[in-house]
């Protein structure tokens, strides 16, 4: 079923240069992405069935782990392919950009989304790093879209500093191939490697681990390597931000957690695990302080992503099956909850024209449909009950208590309060303060708002009907634990 993506993918890349419809452009990225998701679906019985599909003799393979990944990036494109068709409409209305920059936003775009699909489904650790790779080249550019100062040094930025951590987890892929002896073209497939670990050299893997590790995680935003990203994310155009947050960060970790899917199984292995738990805290205790000291409200959001992460680095780094439960709904929740915020964030600036939190106010009276969505995103994203961002918090911390890990539990405790308590400071001044300069509704509060409705849909099912995706997760639990 993929096959018929690609066949779009490819019609809508090969169409973008000759075709001046931007609208044309648009509804065609649309409905690839819409194939895109219809073609996951698909997939989601003889997954559960079988627990594994392999496709083109081996070079693709789906297990619940990346099935996880493919979904999440087929329904976060198109919801962002649907948001960008009424956002570049503006951008050309404003005249920011013109037919040159729109075609060039949606050729980008569709290399994002299949840059990434190589990342999720293929079964080659080479042909994995150049697809994250790819990623870097595509986004870069749509990072400095816009052009300005600030959006072009966040575009430099980004690409020196993930490059230089792409470049060190090739390095630590090189040790882990030297690891490995009588090395051949098979030892580049995960699921040879999963069965034959015992082929490793647990000497030279130690170093592959640490800088496979700390080379990727550059590019999932953990700190201390996460500079890159409050500059990137506050600076490129908000849908572009929506899919680096929710999409992009998992995948980078995702990859890291297959190399430990690996090694967790060779002597003298076992701790790996500690790298999740060490800079998933400092991720943690990093971006809930900085949070607090925003004055820009998307680049307070990109903040809350590095927070995120380190949340389910932590999951993975606890262990149990419960914490890695946790860690996997909370990566999709997160990438839900995130797509709402910087989708809205969007709107915001499209009505506000500023990113400056102390410049906008009173949004219950001039943007009432985006004031509520906001707050319902805020709600999401800081793990407030009922929706599943609570249960994978909760979930996590539990594995702490049950472990006797008070330590870690209070603080991680306490820097989950310090974020809740930093976002409804922010958000809700921007929602409810009163100023009597704007007190008129905005005529484009109504505009673009049915690709928010369907992610709070999305957010809403995944928090109300969790049995309907509890097997998929439970699998990927089996897979990494």
């Amino acid at each position: 079923m993929l096959i018929f993506y690609l066949i779009f993918a490819g019609a809508t890349l090969a169409l973008i240069p000759i075709c001046k419809r931007i609208g044309l452009i648009s509804h065609m990225t649309t409905l690839s992405m819409l194939v895109l998701l219809a073609s996951s679906l698909s997939l989601y019985p003889d997954i559960i069935n079988s627990g594994n599909l392999s496709f083109i003799n081996g070079m693709f393979e789906i297990d619940s782990l990346n099935y996880i990944q493919l979904v999440l990036i087929a329904v976060v494109s198109l919801i962002v392919s649907m948001y960008s068709y009424g956002y570049i409409n503006h951008e050309i209305e404003e005249k920011k950009i013109d037919g040159f920059y729109a075609r060039v936003y949606y050729f980008l775009l569709n290399l994002f989304v299949l840059s990434m699909l190589v990342v999720a489904l293929s079964s080659n650790v080479i042909v994995m790093w150049m697809g994250l790779e790819a990623t870097t080249l595509s986004t870069a550019f749509l990072i400095g879209f816009n052009r300005h100062e600030l959006s072009l040094e966040a575009a430099w930025k980004y690409v020196i500093i993930c490059s230089v951590g792409i470049a060190l987890g090739l390095i630590g892929i090189v040790f882990f191939l030297f690891s490995i002896e009588n090395a051949s073209y098979e030892v580049t497939n995960w699921s040879y490697l999963m069965q034959n670990y015992g082929i490793i050299n647990p000497e030279v893997a130690k170093y592959a681990f640490v800088f496979i590790f700390i080379g990727i995680a550059t590019k999932a935003g953990l700190a201390p390597m996460h500079t890159w990203l409050p500059d990137a994310h506050s600076e490129s155009p908000s849908p572009i931000s929506a899919m680096m947050s929710g999409v992009l960060l998992n995948l980078a970790l995702y990859y890291i957690i297959r190399f430990h899917m690996i090694f967790k199984n060779i002597e003298g292995f076992e701790n790996d695990r500690y790298l999740f738990l060490i800079f998933g805290f400092i991720s943690l205790f990093i971006s809930s302080f900085s949070i607090l000291r925003q004055k820009n409200y998307k680049r307070l959001l990109a903040f809350s992503s590095v927070e995120n992460m380190g949340i389910i680095s932590i999951g993975i780094g606890m262990g149990s099956n419960l914490a890695i439960y946790g860690a996997i709904l909370h990566s999709i929740i997160h990438a839900f909850g995130k797509t709402l915020l910087f989708l809205v964030s969007g709107n915001i600036l499209n009505v506000y024209g500023t990113k400056k939190i102390e410049k906008v106010r009173n949004m219950i009276k001039v943007m009432p449909i985006n004031a509520i969505l906001l707050i319902l995103g805020v709600l999401v994203i800081t793990g407030v009950p009922p929706f599943a961002s609570f249960i994978s918090e909760y979930s996590i911390l539990t594995s702490m208590i049950i472990e006797s890990n008070y330590l870690l539990a209070g603080l991680y405790l306490v820097c989950l309060l310090i974020v809740f308590a930093g976002f409804i400071n922010v958000f809700i001044n921007m929602v409810f303060t009163y100023d009597e300069t704007l007190l008129k509704r905005s005529d484009m509060d109504k505009r673009n708002i049915m690709p928010l409705i369907v992610t709070l849909a999305v957010i809403t099912y995944i928090s109300f009907f969790q049995d309907g995706i509890d097997p998929i997760i439970n699998g990927a639990v089996s897979l990494i634990n």
